[in-house]
Order: C-alpha cells, then sequence, then structure tokens
C-alpha cells in the first residue's frame, strides 16, 4: 500500500496545486503511468460500496478475488437483498475477450461496467447520481484530474474499472509451470492433459492458454431453455440457448457452474458431457457421448485443478485476513 500511496503522490503533488480554471493547461501523462493510475483507481473502486444504491455492495461482493472473482453462489445477491438472474462469471483472463456478459451482449469492458451498476438486481444506481457523489471523494476527483484534465465522470468511472479487470491475469498455475519446464507433474497430470486436448477434443472450446475460444455456444445443458441466452440479444431462433464459452482458468475455485450456477462440482460437469447433454436443435455438434473409465474421470479432474492459480487466490486471502 506505502508503494501505491508513493506512485499516487509522485502524480499528484505537481499538478494538485492547479486551480480549476488551469485545467485547460493539462498535461496528459505517459501511456504507462496513465495505465498505472487506471489501474489503482479501478481497484478502488471496485472495492468500494459507495457505487451501489444503498452502499451496501461491491464489484467484489459478487466478484470475491479469493474465488477467481466470482462468488460460489448460483446467481448472486444485490441490493435489498434481490437476486441476480445469473451465475457470477469469473473476471479472470478478460483483458483476451472481445464480447462480455453469458449472451456476449456488450462489446467492451467499459460499457460492461455499467450493467451491474444500474441493474435494478445488482446495484442499482442512477449514473446521474452516482456521478457527483464520487467526484466529491478528493482522492477520485483528483486522479480524474491527472489522468483526464477534467473533474470525476462517467469516462474515467467506467475506464478505470476496465483497466483494473485487464489486470486480473496470469499463468501461474502448476499447468503453466509444468508447460515452461518450471516443475514437474505425476503421470495422471499429463494423461488428463491428453485426454482434455486429444481424445475428447475439449480444447477445441476451450483452447490453450486462455482455456476459452470467446465464442458462444449451446452445450445441451437443457432441451427447453428458461433463459435464451444469446436469443436475448439477437431475436434470431438459432440463438436460443447459446451462452459464452467460459474460460476454465482457475476452474476448480469458480464453482457453481454454467450461466445459471446449477452444476455444483467438476465430477457433475464431466458427468454431463459425458452424456452428451440434452437434446437440443442448437445444441453445438462438438457436443456428442463418449465414455470414461473411473481412472480417466479422475485423470482429467486432476488436469482441470491443475489450472489453479494458487498463488493468485493465497494473495488474496492474505490481503482480507480471510479465508473463502
Amino acid at each position: 500500500m506505502g508503494i501505491i500511496l508513493i506512485l499516487i503522490s509522485s502524480f499528484l503533488l505537481p499538478q494538485c496545486a492547479e486551480k480549476d480554471e488551469d485545467i485547460n493547461s493539462f498535461v496528459p501523462l505517459e501511456k504507462k503511468k496513465e495505465k498505472e493510475l487506471l489501474e489503482i483507481l479501478g481497484e478502488k473502486l471496485f472495492f468500494d460500496t459507495r457505487l451501489s444504491i444503498d452502499n451496501s455492495i461491491s464489484c467484489a461482493s459478487c466478484h470475491i478475488p479469493a474465488l477467481a472473482f466470482t462468488d460460489g453462489k448460483r446467481v448472486s445477491s444485490g441490493v435489498h437483498g434481490r437476486k441476480g438472474k445469473r451465475n457470477s462469471p469469473s473476471l479472470f483472463n478478460v483483458v483476451h475477450q472481445d464480447k462480455f456478459m453469458w449472451d456476449g451482449g456488450v462489446k467492451t469492458l467499459e460499457l460492461q461496467a455499467l450493467v451491474p451498476l444500474q441493474d435494478t438486481n445488482e446495484m442499482s444506481s442512477m449514473i446521474s447520481d452516482l456521478i457527483p457523489e464520487l467526484a466529491a471523494i478528493p482522492y477520485y476527483d483528483s486522479i480524474a484530474l491527472l489522468i483526464s484534465g477534467e473533474h470525476f465522470g462517467p469516462s474515467v468511472l467506467t475506464r478505470a474499472l476496465g483497466a483494473f479487470q485487464r489486470s486480473l491475469y496470469r499463468e501461474e498455475s502448476k499447468f503453466d509451470k509444468w508447460r515452461r519446464g518450471e516443475e514437474e507433474v505425476n503421470e495422471d497430470m499429463e494423461a488428463g492433459y491428453t485426454l482434455f486436448t486429444s481424445e475428447l477434443n475439449c480444447a477445441k472450446c476451450h483452447t490453450p492458454p486462455t482455456f476459452t475460444n470467446n465464442a458462444l455456444e449451446n452445450n445441451g445443458l437443457y432441451s427447453d431453455f428458461e433463459d435464451p441466452g444469446r436469443y436475448r440479444i439477437t431475436g434470431d431462433s438459432a440463438d436460443i440457448g447459446k451462452f459464452k464459452v467460459p474460460s476454465l482458468r482457475n476452474v476448480e475455485l469458480t464453482s457453481p457452474y454454467m450461466h445459471d450456477g446449477s452444476v455444483e462440482t467438476l465430477e457433475e460437469v464431466v458427468e454431463h458431457y459425458l452424456s452428451g447433454g440434452s437434446s437440443h436443435m442448437n445444441k453445438s455438434q462438438l457436443i456428442e457421448p463418449f465414455t470414461l473409465n473411473d481412472e480417466e474421470k479422475k485423470q482429467l479432474i486432476l488436469f482441470l485443478r491443475s489450472l489453479s492459480d494458487t498463488a493468485m487466490k493465497n494473495h488474496w486471502q492474505k490481503v482480507f485476513n480471510t479465508s473463502y
């Protein structure tokens, strides 16, 4: 924290003395410094409950760092105990994604930030009321002036939240260290990797190193989807039941699974795909039944657990002096 304060101070001191009427003399920061400040501001905003209408929840309430930025619930709880409609997705890996929300309906992280802020089942804030409240906080307004030459506003809010989320990516799992030759693994994990990439072709959708292809697919979860997924965006019946293919990084930490949190364990996930899923007109042609013996199931799950970045989990548990 001390390093962060020093970093901010080095940016603030030369410019905070400027009066409002001198804003027109704003000199843009170097890109690296701007990025650093946006990430610092974004992290602060991410944990700030003042972003919700009743000051009860923050972004981190539904995206808990030690759970790879998920919350361990089928669907998240918003203000006044209201329930969301979908499972809280992991924010790990969003830097490599080009569409957001389970239905892929939002094109940028900056626009995505506005969705939970204004959703009545989540934070239920009105941007017109929220911005003046945040702009009145000297810390936020000072950094906004440094970054943009203007007082804190919607652009700085969304850019900062986007910058922080883009910083949430590491390749430091057991799998990564093995592939880099830094760590040895047992034969079972190697066998699980072979099953995943070659024999079962799971990597067609969950493509390394991000372990997603960023596509929208119907995985045969239901024969009749209560939530039609991508169809809500396009109105095209060919999109009924299609949802974003999630990254499998940190998948051990992000249960329950699927867009509605209806699958509790990795073992149940494997069983779903073993069955070939439910019959549906839009089900991906890649979803076909297959057979694994008990040993192979254990090997596959062992590989999936090797994608967990335990250093990330331990770091955030230490920061908050808690475990989840």
